[in-house]
């Protein structure tokens, strides 16, 4: 009889190593045995449907390989399901596709799951739709006791979560899979709920046992919403990960006995970083260290939730029975205990015990904020080093030595694809000027246009029809050269927007006029300057100094963000809008009430709308989800005269911007029919209303009555110079004199 090991290396000798094209594994895989090698030839492979099952074992599993790591990259519609035992891949890129169905990499085939399999080596970069809103994720993991290891996933634009542990059965809960020395590559603001990096389980799952070890991951910029971990279901581990300058949280949502260990934050300073955020029981916060987290609320250092009482498992459960223990926080401007306080969630945390930490912030002058009552805490042997003395109970004062943050290549070192680097971002690097006179075609020398250069409209006063969207795919600016605006115009013979942005597009924008006079025989614009119908890559616009006059239809805008389009930045400087029948500005394409907003940023300032019959500035954020932190407003000095009197109308009409400042602005005659400011804003939200005049004008419709931060005025504005169309405030009257409607 044959002992163990004459029987593993007889297994060791008879492995096979077996070389086929992609599309030939499927069938190798049917005859090969255990300990066998299949290694996929080098090249690029497009659109396959690849049903790999396999059937290894602990002591010879079955091993499928690229040529060389990195070799072999999977394009178009290539999509990897997987089932059986004891498979391992390594090596494979998945670069610039769509998944035709389903997600890109899938641990089942075929209503078989996969067990004991290992996904390692491999990348997942830039498999996006041409739709942001399309949703689908890179990795979904079922069966039991799979891993995932030293694989980079990055480039994820679209809605979904990058890695999912599904638990929708028996046979995937308690699964124990290991998701380890990964690297979460970059991931932008997403605009809404659902752009998660990890989830482990939903709802329905949060008292089933998952068992999954989450550990030595780098998530770096992950700042796709709020939870960029996120927890629901029950007996995990997340252990030794960093978490760098991601705008979002770990979040223990739902599920009970959760493991938050060694984690490093990392948030620089850098707005929206997060740490941790609890909701329900029996949860360990151990050893973790947080360096310069800014977030605040959801997206805190440091956030014990209240709970609805008798709260439905896919709400908010009661925090209690958790230990937040031995954690360091460095520079860290909120630790918030009762975090999301409203009238529905009135129940504070209950028995948790607070010890060993340690605080260090010479900017505050207490270790927490209590946003409801703490007496369900024990706090115990706490350290601080603040901006004062602090005196609550359980915590004592002293110089504390900081630790070391770890440097760029710690953090990296040993986590994702060992074969990946990452591609350069196409920076603009051109200092190329192209000069277009009046008559010229203006979207030709777009086209032609190097990504970085400056397309200078030359004739002052000059008149620049278009037939077509001057479409702006790469950074450009656009300006005129100096005295009287050139104006661009629309002549098409088919309804185009002036200016569109798409994929891959930021513009500068300066002193240009937009006129949307018809011509005769021809098409009217749909708007001066807006996006295309498909992009999935945000953009940034710049606009200063240009006018937006006379479009006389009602669905034609003069600055739009379409659905399902995103815009990190937009600002709007010095521009005057006039004769509009539609809306100005219009950011309020999303009307699903999910959360979703079209821009992160915006600013309006030193503006002036005349004689508007639509919205002069429109900016939609629907629905009480919490996922996201923006948009953020600022509307500053700007003038509105003889805007929106329609009944139920509204100058500003500004539903769930999040932060909102509205200062140094006039309105007269506008409003009249309804509002000046119309509101829809939730009570955690900041909104500021300063310094603003109403004359002759609708007042302000809040939702909460609590607003306005500074004087209001009713005074009948002097214009500098209305005749030629400039309404800011004359120098030396008396709007002038306190600073409103006047040019900064």
């Amino acid at each position: 009889m044959l002992s163990a090991a004459a029987l593993l290396a007889a297994a060791a000798v008879s492995a096979a190593d077996i070389r086929v094209p992609a599309a030939d594994v499927a069938a190798a895989l049917g005859k090969a045995r255990p300990g066998d090698r299949i290694i996929v030839e080098n090249g690029t492979y497009s659109d396959l449907e690849l049903k790999w099952r396999g059937h290894g074992t602990a002591e010879a599993p079955l091993r499928i390989e690229a040529e060389t790591p990195g070799g072999v990259v999977f394009t178009g519609s290539t999509t990897l399901r997987m089932a059986g035992e004891w498979m391992e891949i390594s090596g494979f890129d998945f670069r610039d596709g769509t998944p035709r169905s389903g997600s890109v990499v899938e641990f089942r085939c075929s209503g078989d799951v996969a067990n004991d399999c290992r996904m390692t080596d491999c990348v997942i970069d830039g498999y996006n739709p041409v739709r942001r809103d399309a949703a689908y994720s890179y990795v979904l993991l079922y069966g039991r006791r799979n891993r995932v290891d030293h694989c980079t996933l990055t480039g994820k634009l679209n809605l979904g979560v990058t890695l999912i542990v599904i638990l929708d059965e028996e046979r995937n809960q308690q699964n124990f899979h290991r998701i380890d020395h990964n690297h979460f590559g970059p991931r932008p603001v997403y605009g809404s709920n659902g752009a998660e990096t990890i989830r482990v389980g939903t709802s329905q799952q949060a008292y089933k046992s998952s068992n999954t070890i989450i550990e030595e991951n780098l998530f770096d910029h992950c700042n796709g919403e709020v939870e960029v971990v996120s927890i629901k279901s029950s007996d995990n581990i997340i252990r030794r990960n960093i978490f760098f300058e991601s705008e979002g949280v770990l979040a223990l949502r739902h599920g009970d006995r959760n493991r938050v260990e060694e984690n490093i934050f990392i948030g620089n300073g850098k707005r929206n970083t997060g740490g941790i955020r609890i909701v329900n029981a029996g949860h360990t916060v151990k050893g973790n260290t947080l360096f310069g987290i800014a977030g605040e609320r959801f997206f805190s250092a440091l956030a014990l939730m209240n709970a609805v009482p008798n709260s439905l498992p896919n709400r908010y459960c009661l925090v209690e029975n958790v230990e937040v223990t031995d954690n360091t926080f460095v520079d860290c401007t909120n630790i918030e205990f009762g975090t999301g306080r409203d009238l529905e969630r009135t129940l504070a945390p209950e028995r948790i015990l607070f010890a060993r930490n340690t605080i260090v912030n010479r900017n505050l002058a207490e270790p927490f904020i209590a946003i409801d009552r703490t007496d369900g805490f024990t706090f115990r042997d706490n350290r601080v080093d603040l901006a004062g003395k602090c005196s609550v109970a359980g915590f004592s004062n002293g110089a504390v030595k900081v630790p070391a943050m770890p440097s760029e290549a710690e953090i990296r070192e040993g986590r994702g694809a060992p074969h990946y680097t990452a591609r350069e971002s196409a920076a603009p690097s051109s200092f190329e000027i192209l000069v277009v006179h009046a008559g010229e075609d203006l979207p030709a020398a777009v086209e032609r246009a190097a990504a970085g250069a400056t397309i200078v409209l030359a004739d002052a006063g000059g008149d620049y029809p278009v037939a077509r969207a001057l479409v702006i795919d790469k950074p450009l600016t656009i300006r005129a050269a100096g005295g009287a605006r050139p104006e661009i115009r629309f002549n098409g013979s088919r309804g185009d927007n002036m200016i569109t942005i798409a994929d891959g597009g930021e513009l500068r924008i300066s002193g240009i006029g937009f006129a949307g006079t018809l011509e005769p025989g021809k098409a009217l614009a749909k708007a001066g300057i807006s996006t295309a119908a498909n992009m999935i890559k945000p953009y940034n616009l710049y606009v200063d100094n240009c006018e937006f006059r006379d479009f006389g239809e009602s669905g034609f805008f003069a600055v739009k963000g379409t659905q399902a389009t995103f815009a990190g930045r937009v600002e709007i400087r010095n521009s005057t809008f006039r004769d509009l029948s539609g809306d100005a500005i219009n950011y309020a394409a999303e009307r699903d009430d999910k959360g979703r907003y079209n821009a992160d940023d915006m600013i309006i300032e030193n503006c002036q709308f005349y004689r508007i019959l639509g919205i002069p500035v429109n900016i939609y954020r629907g629905g009480s989800d919490e996922s996201t932190a923006g948009p953020y407003v600022s509307i500053l000095n700007c003038n509105f005269e003889d805007c929106c009197n329609k009944e139920r109308g509204s100058v500003l009409r500004l539903t769930g911007p999040q932060i909102l400042e509205i200062k140094g602005c006039s309105f007269a005659n506008s409003g009249r029919g309804g509002r000046s400011i119309r509101l829809d804003e939730a009570t955690w939200e900041k909104i500021a209303v300063s310094d603003c005049n109403f004359s002759n004008a609708g007042g302000i419709l809040s939702m909460t009555g609590t607003v306005v931060k500074g004087e209001l005025y009713d005074i009948e504005p002097e214009y500098t110079d209305a005749a030629a169309g400039d309404f800011s405030q004359r120098e030396g009257s008396a709007l002038a004199k306190l600073g409103i409607g006047v040019k900064r």
